[in-house]
């Protein structure tokens, strides 16, 4: 939902049955993250029946994901070790975050969950309509955000104030200045969604599923010309050098620049040539707006959250700290959570347009089974290990170990909440397949208005040291909140499953036990090696190496104890002749 940098989720509809549209929303994560408009859309073609080159495109896709998870993990971590944990680095993701916002909020919704359904509309009219429709869209995006980029530039200062409640003078102004260089990228963010739109339209998914692996290099890149610029003392807010600030605020921007430019290619493949289109008559404009209200609805209420919480974390100059931690916390989510969602999507959206509500139950249970059992124990590890885990990862450079820790401490918070969101995540998407964008939405207005109260709450009565742990704390519980909510729900629409043979309390039952024995034996290991180890990044790798794999096998084993159906399953897959 808040933080990050990969550019706002993206919401594209689905197609369903010929001629007929199913809206799926994708949850704002709590991140300004950005998923490629075509990784998104290419789903789409997930609600049909899976062919050969489906697999082909959704293997290709995955593989870019994972690159991109992989590629924008290691510009955080490029982040933390060159600006460090607080004010240097607070300015710069302040800065760094406004334009997604402001296209996310103004924009980037509609933009996502319209474009490729009325795309695909002027397609069906024969190729001079698609051509004609595109060359207008085309020309409406460049017009609407170079104007709405002018305006946010001129508008710098006072969207700084707005989001960054800093104490400190030299951080605002320092914000000021990167955000005049960031803001222009509202213009290529909706720039590539639109190109994407049209890729997409003609099956083409690959450009955009790689171009945030080239923001992520490009970035990674600036950060190290950074850290080459000379430089007589520490870099701070009131030390940084014209040389430093420039590299930071027109490499980070020419990072999102090469992502649009990436897919020009592609896009000339595919026979586009655009030429300017002043007449827009025929756009449809209400349309799209219609459309897209029950995305206002979610996208407004999550941006709400957003504004309430970095202003309380700026307050306190531990906005990096809460960045990073949540950023760690993202990937079980993103390797289990979303690969489960994206195997189980197309399934569950068959089932919704055939009336099968009853398979649709039973896909969705298995999903939120398997989400349970892979990230529970996760949650314990990153509770015990996480910081050792954000000591290997962050105790470098501008970086202290005592930072470093803080931000494991933030994790183990965070951890409290995985389980929670990643089943919020796919109980979404049961909603979604069966056309329903507005429980999402009132659901996750339900969510950001208890994550406000709680966030509020909290930062009114803790010590402004606890202020980030509060936070986090708030984030946890509003998804718990949320994850009852659509269950109860999800169960009035399908009703129980009928042939669950273990309900998913008793599941819960015996993993929770399972998860609790790994994670002590993980932190009785941890225990015993730390005194013989140097306090540093490399003691810290050493007790993840050796705590983390005799967890697992652990948990694994007293699974198959305790006789959880899936861990059985999984032992008579590996040895199916026993």
């Amino acid at each position: 939902m808040l933080f990050g940098r990969r550019i706002p989720p993206g919401r594209p509809l689905e197609l369903g049955q010929p001629g007929r549209y199913r809206r799926r929303v994708s949850p704002p994560e709590p991140t300004a993250n950005y998923r490629a408009p075509a990784l998104e859309a290419a789903e789409v073609a997930g609600a049909e029946p899976v062919s050969g080159g489906l697999v082909r495109d959704a293997r290709g896709m995955a593989i870019a994901t994972i690159a991109s998870r992989i590629t924008g993990f290691a510009r955080i971590v490029a982040l933390t070790a060159v600006l460090g944990v607080h004010s240097l680095r607070q300015a710069f993701e302040v800065a760094n975050t406004l334009p997604n916002t402001l296209y996310e909020l103004l924009l980037g919704g509609i933009l996502t969950s319209t474009l490729v359904p009325l795309l695909v509309e002027a397609k069906a009219g024969g190729p001079a309509k698609a051509a004609a429709f595109a060359q207008r869209i085309l020309t409406l995006t460049i017009l609407a955000t170079a104007a709405l980029s002018g305006l946010a530039i001129v508008a710098a200062p006072v969207l700084v104030r707005a989001y960054n409640t800093s104490a400190d003078p030299d951080e605002i102004a320092l914000s000021i200045h990167w955000a005049r260089f960031f803001l222009p990228q509202i213009f290529f963010y909706a720039l590539t969604a639109t190109i994407s739109a049209v890729l997409n339209t003609h099956a083409r998914f690959g450009a955009a599923v790689w171009a945030p692996v080239l923001n992520n290099a490009v970035v990674i890149a600036t950060v190290g010309v950074f850290a080459l610029l000379p430089t007589s003392t520490d870099t701070t807010v009131s030390t940084l050098t014209s040389a430093q600030l420039l590299t930071l605020g027109i490499g980070t921007t020419l990072g999102v620049v090469a992502m649009t430019v990436a897919l020009l290619p592609a896009l000339h493949a595919t026979g586009f040539r655009w030429r300017l289109q002043l007449n827009l008559r025929g756009v449809g404009l209400g349309r799209m707006a219609r459309m897209g209200s029950w995305v206002l609805v979610y996208v407004g209420s999550t941006q709400l959250a957003f504004w309430v919480l970095t202003r309380l974390i700026t307050a306190v100059n531990e906005q990096p700290i809460y960045v990073s931690a949540f950023t760690v916390w993202q990937l079980p989510h993103a390797v289990v959570a979303v690969s489960i969602i994206t195997a189980l999507l197309p399934r569950m959206s068959a089932h919704a347009v055939a009336g099968r509500l009853a398979e649709l139950r039973s896909d969705l249970d298995r999903g939120l089974r398997l989400s349970m059992i892979a990230l529970l124990p996760a949650a314990v590890a990153l509770i015990v290990l996480g910081r050792d885990l954000a000591t290997a990862l962050f105790n470098h450079g501008a970086t202290d170990r005592a930072d470093a820790q803080r931000i494991g401490w933030v994790l183990a918070v965070f951890a409290v909440g995985l389980l929670p969101f990643s089943l919020y995540q796919l109980q979404a998407r049961a909603f979604y397949a069966l056309r329903d964008t507005k429980t999402p939405a009132l659901v996750q207005s339900a969510v950001s208005a208890v994550l406000i109260g709680t966030d509020l709450l909290l930062a009114a009565v803790l010590p402004l040291h606890w202020r980030v742990f509060g936070l986090a704390a708030g984030h946890a519980g509003a998804y718990l909140i949320g994850v009852l909510i659509s269950a109860a729900a999800l169960h009035r629409r399908l009703g129980p499953r009928a042939d669950a043979a273990q309900p998913l309390l008793t599941l819960l039952t015996r993993l929770v036990p399972a998860a609790l024995l790994a994670g002590a034996v993980a932190a009785g290991l941890a225990a015993v090696l730390h005194p013989h180890l140097p306090a540093g990044p490399f003691g810290a790798l050493i007790v993840l190496s050796t705590a983390a794999p005799l967890a697992v096998l652990v948990y694994l084993a007293t699974l198959v104890v305790l006789r959880v159906p899936e861990a059985r399953a999984g032992l008579r897959a590996l040895h199916p002749r026993r």
